[in-house]
């Protein structure tokens, strides 16, 4: 219906006459019967088209949340590793800070 609201008045009344002049007076309801049973037709197919995505939204959210949960997951477990592996590390590092600030201190007590 929007793209009738750019076509004026003369342009539409011209269009008729030439659909008068190619197809003749006794086609031009045929025309118009068929050009209604394929619109028809066609917002059949796109209301078949529109149910059919209504009844797969429901599988495709469930889809979407079993993503987003396993993906938390492995989120989590990756966390938690880098979490004990920082820890560890740390242990370490502080381990040997304090056996080198033994033996600087030991060295220092030498001299």
């Amino acid at each position: 219906m929007g793209i009738f609201l750019f076509i004026s008045g003369q342009e539409i009344i011209f269009a008729l006459l030439i659909a008068l002049l190619l197809f003749g007076s006794k086609e031009i309801p045929r025309l118009a019967r068929t050009f209604g049973k394929g619109m028809k037709e066609f917002k059949r197919a796109t209301d078949d088209i529109k149910q059919e995505f209504e009844n797969s939204t429901p599988e495709v959210m469930e889809d979407f949340k079993d993503i987003k949960s396993n993906l938390t997951k492995d989120a989590n477990d990756i966390k938690r590793n880098l979490t004990k592996d920082a820890s560890h590390i740390k242990k370490n590092l502080t381990r040997d800070a304090d056996k080198i600030v033994k033996g600087v201190k030991k060295n220092m007590d030498l001299d």
